[in-house]
This record gives C-alpha cells, structure tokens and sequence, in this order.
C-alpha cells in the first residue's frame, strides 16, 4: 500500500511541475497569442475558447484517476518533436507554429505519465486551440482574396436575381448610384474562424461517428461564407431600396453582429438536422463521456524510464527557449530606396507613393514604386516590397492573389527565366486584363539573396534560412507594362526583358545578395 501511495504521489506531483516549467517558459509566447486575441477582430473569441477548454478539462478529471502503460515512449517522442518544432518555428519566425507545438508538448507530457487514457483526457481542450491560433499570414491572405472575390461573386448574384442592375469589377459593386467596396474587413474571416471553432465545439457536445463531427465543422464554415455573401446582398438591397446610405455606419457594424447570430442559429440548425434520433438524446454528453474502460480500470506500475526522459527534456527546454528567442536577427546592409536609381535602361523614373492603408497591410521594412518612361510610350512600373524580417504579417503578398482582388482577371501564368551574369532567374510571367485594358507583369522573389518564382518555395526557402542562419530578409519585384493597340504582347515582353536585365544589375545594393 505504501508504494502504491508512493507511485501515485510521483505520478500526481511530476506532471503538473513539468507542465508549470512548459508554461512558464511559453509566457513571452502567450502573451503574444493574447495580443493576438484582444486586438485581432478574427480571433476575438478566443478567451471563451480557452475558458471552454479549460472546463472540459475540469469536467473530465476523472479520467485522471486511472492511468495505462500503452504509448509511454510515444509521449516522450511527441515531446522531442514538440521541442524541435518550437525551435524551429523561433528560428524561422513562425509564430503560431510556437502556439501549435506547446499543444504537443502538453498532449506529449499527458501520454507519457498516463498512456493512452491520459491523452483521452487532455486531447478535446487541445483540439479547440488550433481554432484560436491566427494561421500564417500568406495563408490569411490568400483566404482573404478568395473569400473576397467568393463573396462579390455570391452577392452579385443574388442582387441580380431580384431583379437590380448591378455590375462587378472585381470586388467593387456597382449599383449606378452607390457602389460597395467588398473590402477585406468584409472578407468573411470575421465569421469563419468564430464559426469553425464553434463548429467543433457543437461537434463535441454530441455522441456521434468521427465523420459526422468532422461535417460539422465544414457545415460551420459552408454557413459563414454564404451567410456573409447573404449580408452584402441585404447591405446593397437595402441601400437601393431605401436610398439611403445605410450600408454604412451603424447599421453596417449592426448588421454585422445580427448576421452572426443568425449564422450561428442556422449552423445549429443544419447541424441537428443531421442528427439521429438516438443522436439527439445525447445532447451534452459528447466529449463529457468519462467511462473508463476495464482494462486499463486496475493501476499499474508507472514506467520510470519514459518518465526520467521527458524530465531531462522539460528542463533541458528552458535553455534552449530562452537561447533561441535572444538570437540577434541577422540583416544585411543595403542602401535604402531613397536613393533608387530613377533612370534604368534610358528611362526615366516618376516616383510614387502607396495609400496609406496598403502599406499598413503590406507592411514593409521599405519599399520603392515607380513609373519609367521613354519618350510617349506607355510606362513600365515596378514594384519592389523589401522586408529585412520576415515573420507573421511581414511577409510578401503573391501578386497571384492580389491582382484578382483590383477586379483584373488573370488570362495566363507561366514561368519564365532571365539570366543575370550566368546565373538563372526563374520569373512568374502573367497576362491579365480588366474589360478592354491588358497588363504583361512580371513578378519574382529574392530571399536571403536566392531568386525564387514558386511563393510556396519562397516559404521553404524562408524556413530553411531560419535554421541554417539568422537571415530571413526578402522581396518582392514586380514589373508591369499595358498592352495596347500600339504595343504588342510580343514587344511588351522585349521591353520587360530588356528592363528586367538592366535592373538585375542595380538590384544587389538594395536587395542584398
């Protein structure tokens, strides 16, 4: 008996100090998820969630009673790797990657002491989190556009179909008198990420197959988005209706908020429909379920071996976070774009400058944007966002999404390759248009001095610069030329080549090598 009391002392005792050493060495990180959370609009739900994860925890103590043997070893492993991912997410400036891999770490820890039926108690808290953790910022942005141009599309449709003359460019709404801006604030990320979480929070209240929690969750997300376009439909019906500017103000921002209780009334709706009856009666239970099963209801010997591992690992953790987090960022010297040349292969350069709004989104460590020209022919514009540290919400925003979101239509894409001195580089060649006008654009990335076409392994290459050294500087070039009666796709590919190659030359002192 004595023993036994001895066993469960040091199983009761050695998980929860393990988990304090974690959690306090994760504080600078979680303050930066509360930050996250209290001035991010999007995320705005995430206190509840955490308040929720925390009662599901409480609610399931009893699992904690009983503990196996089986995935021991498996939790010190999820722990190594939690340690490695967290490393690396510091490195390469990744921060929710930081917030996912304490969740790891945490369901590591549980395993290890517990088996299995520890990893039972701990996992539905840590499956609600993800939910709350903001994703990279080139994913926001790509989700954003899509969503944008979804929702224009969506609510056009449905103004047309009632019968009012309305006409799209892009994600602008032309209704003759009043036109809307589908702005990214009307994106529907204000509804999705709320709705998703919510989603898997219904899924979890009821005991139901795997397959139907995971249709809960894409009907939460099916839900917002068309609720979302279901709202610009009424802001624009109603504008036109009334004559009156009631899409903005406060009905705007009141419209808004009723919009998402509906949409939360109509996913339970569609949810329970989907239900059984049999389903239906276990409102409540879901995740609460806390039957222990018998083979795992006599204690067993604690393995020690798994538990002096992830020991070591816990403290070995605390070094190794505040190490990482102290490394000097390594940023290359260059000159700054004040002093871009404004005359490249014999044109001449009209400097410009971004609307404030765009350079709070792009948000760039520096940037240059002119308009070259010769003679009356039609300008080259270049675009060059530099970003001396990339991490979440510095990064470059692909052109690829962008260009949809201004209302022009993307007709072609290919991959092309300039030369510069002997050495490749890969560019992305786009034909667009928008109504009658065409533009040729040109767009690559240089990143810690490498040049890169394909955005996703521009991030690879991000993420391999942040554990093989301390740089993750990049940028974006772009080039733009309109095509027109007086100039041809083929000579307007002859004068960016011809551009492109000249600039080439310049670029190294302010995009460093």
């Amino acid at each position: 008996m004595e023993l036994a009391l001895q066993r469960v002392d040091w199983t009761r005792l050695l998980l929860p100090i393990l988990l304090c050493i974690v959690l306090v060495s994760y504080i600078p990180d979680g303050l930066l998820l509360w930050d996250d959370w209290i001035n991010i609009e999007e995320f705005s739900h995430g206190p509840l969630m955490l308040a929720v994860a925390l009662y599901l925890l409480w609610a399931r103590r009893a699992l904690l009673q009983p503990y196996d043997r089986r995935g021991n070893w498996v939790g010190v492993a999820l722990c190594g790797v939690a340690v490695a991912v967290y490393a690396l997410a510091i490195k390469a400036g990744i921060e929710n990657i930081r917030h996912l891999s304490l969740l790891l770490m945490i369901f590591g820890l549980f395993i290890t002491f517990g088996g299995v039926t520890y990893g039972r108690y701990v996992f539905p808290s840590l499956l609600l989190i993800p939910f709350v953790v903001p994703p990279p910022a080139f994913l926001t942005a790509n989700l954003t556009y899509g969503l944008q141009l979804l929702s224009t599309d969506m609510s056009v449709g449905m103004l047309r179909f009632v019968g009012i003359s309305v006409f799209q460019d892009g994600n602008i709404i032309d209704m003759g008198t009043l036109k809307l801006a589908v702005v990214e604030a009307c994106a529907g990320l204000r509804y999705l990420y709320p709705m998703i979480g919510l989603g898997v929070l219904l899924a979890m209240l009821f005991d139901i197959p795997i397959w139907k929690r995971g249709l809960f969750v894409v009907l939460a997300g099916l839900v917002s988005v068309i609720m979302n376009s279901v709202r610009i439909f009424l802001t624009g019906a109603f504008a036109e209706w009334t004559d009156t500017a009631i899409s903005d103000g406060f009905f705007h921002l009141f419209e808004g908020w009723v919009f998402f209780l509906i949409s939360f009334a109509v996913m339970l709706a569609v949810c329970y429909l989907m239900l059984n009856r049999a389903e239906k009666a276990t409102i409540g239970s879901g995740v609460l379920k806390t039957s222990i099963p018998d083979e795992v209801s006599a204690e067993k010997p604690l393995r020690m071996g798994p538990v002096i591992s992830v020991i070591l690992l816990g403290i070995a953790f605390v070094p190794i976070a505040h190490m990482l987090r102290n490394i000097e960022p390594e940023i290359p010297d260059r000159r700054s774009f004040n002093s871009f040349p404004l005359s490249i292969d014999g044109m001449i350069a009209e400097e410009d400058v971004l609307p404030g709004v765009e350079q709070t989104i792009l948000n760039m460590s520096d940037y240059f944007l002119g308009h070259y020209r010769k003679d009356t022919v039609s300008p080259i514009t270049l675009f060059i966002g530099y970003y001396d540290q990339q991490s979440a919400g510095s990064t470059p925003h692909s052109p690829r999404v962008c260009i949809p979101s201004g209302g022009w239509e993307i007709e072609g894409i290919t991959e092309i390759t300039l030369q510069n001195a002997g050495q490749r580089v890969p560019v992305n060649r786009v034909l667009v248009s928008h109504g009658e006008d065409k533009l040729l654009v040109y767009y690559w990335f240089k990143q810690r001095g490498e040049y890169i076409a394909n955005e996703y392994i521009a991030k690879f290459n991000l993420l391999w610069g942040g554990i093989s050294s301390a740089r993750t500087d990049g940028a974006l070039i772009r080039l733009s030329v309109p095509i027109d009666s007086n100039k041809s796709e083929a000579v307007a590919d002859q004068e960016l080549r011809a551009f492109s190659r000249a600039l080439l030359g310049v670029l190294p002192t302010f995009v460093p090598d």
